[in-house]
């Protein structure tokens, strides 16, 4: 899976190439990106769920995506009722914007382009809690597509939101069953999310 995975780097990299080329997002500020943002509409209980883990002591928050804009991320988060205390980490590719103009020349920075960049996002932060804390932290990792996969697979409690048919091949190829806890990985375990409203008693009763 890894080896597949990865050999989709160019890909995606010729893709943001073209987007460069063709200056399809040259020319936006960051509140335009900020508005768009606001726009995106979460799945019903998603900010929910989010809000309540905001609410517990020292647990840590982060987003970690393949889209070019903290700005239209926050946009989101801030369109959907999630709350910015304490404030969410957010990691993903970024625009590079003029001096001059404070407008995006079109150009990406690309920091998240496949799967094992964001599983290696996931690994830095959960060293960086483990420091901070002097002892490892319980990892919770939602995600809906096979970008994803590796992430969920890396954490104690990994959440596939959807019925994602290609990510529940590669399982059953990688001998994953849902909601089974893999007793050689400390009883990490990967369930499925049909929807948020289980999301919470799933967390607190792993």
């Amino acid at each position: 899976m890894d080896q597949y995975l990865e050999s989709l780097r160019q890909v995606e990299n010729a893709s943001q190439e073209r987007i460069k080329d063709f200056k399809i997002l040259a020319g936006v500020s960051r509140v335009e990106l900020y508005n768009g943002g606001r726009q995106v509409q979460f799945q019903s209980g998603a900010a929910d769920v989010i809000n309540y883990f905001l609410r517990m002591p020292n647990c840590h928050v982060c987003v970690t995506s393949a889209n070019w804009s903290t700005d239209f991320i926050q946009g989101a988060l801030d369109g959907n009722g999630v709350s910015n205390q304490p404030p969410i980490s957010v990691y993903c590719n970024e625009l590079k914007f003029s001096k001059r103009t404070s407008l995006s020349t079109g150009t990406i920075y690309p920091r998240l382009v496949v799967a094992s960049d964001k599983a290696a996002v996931i690994e830095t932060y959960r060293e960086v809690l483990a420091s901070r804390y002097g002892s490892k932290p319980r990892l919770v990792y939602a995600g809906d597509s096979l970008t994803d996969l590796p992430a969920l697979l890396l954490a104690d409690v990994g959440l596939l939101v959807g019925q994602s048919d290609n990510v529940a091949k590669w399982c059953k190829l990688l001998d994953v069953e849902f909601s089974k806890p893999r007793f050689d990985e400390n009883n990490k375990t990967l369930y499925r999310l049909l929807d948020w409203s289980s999301a919470i008693n799933i967390i607190e009763n792993h």
